[in-house]
């Protein structure tokens, strides 16, 4: 069974891909970056033979009663004035902190059946933000009649070599919650972790100079299980650079691209990532993108796509700029937790209308 859903703030689509693959629909989506919306409706067009899904509007100018008709609501509201990155600790006093308001609103007219939040993890880690955004929020869910489960999930434990955490707020209508526990059936669970606290479980790869022979069939076999969640395993494996879209690369001048040790990511800029190491938060701002492990440039588009865990039939348009790339990829939710979160979603909807008696 198919499900429709309304896509708020829809970016280049990530979250949606994985919502789309696990068996959901997306009726129509809102964004206001017109590059980030000609993305979408380019993959989804070609993927999906969904024209023109995504709108390029201010979303806090769409009356919530234009909204179709839908089961559910999934989006994240834009996160910069509650990242780590913000010094001036905007939150909800900031332009883009006021958006998670807006999407109450939205909820709070269309009352879907569900709906899928996600925002920084600072959104709960830091007090400021805690207290005056996400448990407001949380309780304004509960009020409108909303059974709320929050958690913040790290990519790296579900098989993603990247280090992202992300808040995450699922709700479901209360009624469809009690008919699932009066007829002994399971609520949601969030997905299962495949890795537990893998950053401590294995002894990592620590920093090399740059160019040093690895012995890397020795180290993979090292790794065993843990490998999936290397650099590695994304942009080394199965990765025809002739043959993938966005993958141009260029070859800087600079000597700090030469000199910079392999896994040397302490620093703000210029930071290298590790072939046997997972990857930091795929965040790219002023242009920061992480440096090649082995080679003198920074990532492809491509690469970073790849450490986002977003298929390769996806693609940006060969005349956007770098910048819109990059920074399209750096918002995402990694899609291969979208779609593990998606298919938990539809485990609770399946349930629910395989025991709905008929009104």
């Amino acid at each position: 069974m198919s499900y429709n859903l309304v896509s708020l703030f829809s970016g280049a689509g990530f979250l949606d891909i994985g919502f789309v693959e696990s068996g959901f629909s997306i009726l129509k989506g809102y964004e206001l970056n017109s590059e980030f919306a000609r993305a979408h409706n380019h993959n989804f067009s070609r993927r999906y033979n969904d024209e023109k899904l995504v709108e390029v509007i201010d979303i806090t100018k769409v009356p919530a009663k234009s909204l179709p008709l839908c089961e559910g609501i999934i989006g994240g509201p834009p996160c910069q004035d509650f990242s780590a990155g913000n010094s001036n600790n905007t939150g909800v006093e900031g332009e883009r902190g006021k958006l998670v308001w807006d999407f109450l609103k939205k909820i709070k007219y269309r009352r879907p059946n569900f709906f899928v939040f996600e925002n920084v993890a600072t959104l709960y880690t830091r007090k400021k933000h805690r207290t005056q955004a996400l448990e407001p929020l949380l309780k304004e869910f509960d009020k409108l009649g909303y059974q709320t489960y929050f958690k913040v999930l790290n990519s790296l434990h579900y098989g993603i070599p990247q280090d992202r955490s992300r808040v995450f707020i699922v709700a479901f209508k209360k009624k469809i919650i009690k008919k699932l526990e009066k007829n002994g059936l399971q609520v949601f669970t969030w997905p299962e972790e495949q890795f537990n606290n893998p950053k401590k479980a294995f002894d990592w790869s620590k920093v090399h100079p740059f160019g040093s022979s690895l012995e890397e069939e020795r180290i993979i076999e090292e790794l065993g299980d843990f490998y999936p969640l290397t650099v590695h395993s994304r942009i080394y494996n199965n990765f025809d650079g002739t043959t993938l879209k966005n993958n141009v690369s260029f070859n800087p001048k600079s000597s700090k691209f030469q000199i910079i040790s392999e896994g040397d990511d302490r620093r703000k800029s210029f930071k290298r990532l590790h072939r046997f190491r997972y990857s930091p938060t795929v965040a790219y701002g002023n242009n920061e993108v992480h440096l090649h492990p082995t080679l003198p440039r920074r990532l492809t588009v491509r690469e970073a796509l790849r450490l986002q865990s977003v298929p390769d039939w996806y693609y940006f348009p060969e005349d956007m700029t770098l910048q819109s790339m990059f920074k399209m990829v750096s918002n995402g939710v990694p899609v291969e937790l979208s779609i593990k979160l998606a298919v938990q979603v539809k485990k609770v909807l399946d349930d629910y209308y395989g025991i709905i008696e008929p009104e």
